[in-house]
């Protein structure tokens, strides 16, 4: 039964944290995610959803698609400063 609660909980988790990484990750709780650039926060999810780590992160990277994780990278990820945002730009060209 305490299996099964747990599993519960860790889907809980996993649904909400999927929507709302910062619940975690703005405080005390986890790693502050803007610290991190967009590229390194998808390559630990990567790593997470091969099944390495945390087992919460791991059945949180699981449930995402990569598009999802991409996104979110970008969203809670250290935004680029002025002179990398234009040297990203004029690579897109």
């Amino acid at each position: 039964m305490k299996k099964l609660a747990f599993v519960a909980a860790v889907a809980a988790v996993a649904a909400f944290g999927m929507t709302n990484c910062a619940t975690c990750h703005n405080g005390s709780m986890a790693a502050k995610l803007d610290t991190l650039t967009p590229a390194q926060i998808v390559a630990k999810m990567k790593e997470f959803k091969a099944g390495k780590g945390n087992a919460t992160m791991v059945s949180i990277a699981k449930s995402m698609t990569d598009k999802e994780i991409e996104e979110a990278a970008k969203k809670y990820g250290k935004k680029a400063g002025k002179a990398e945002a234009k040297k990203a730009q004029q690579e897109k060209k």
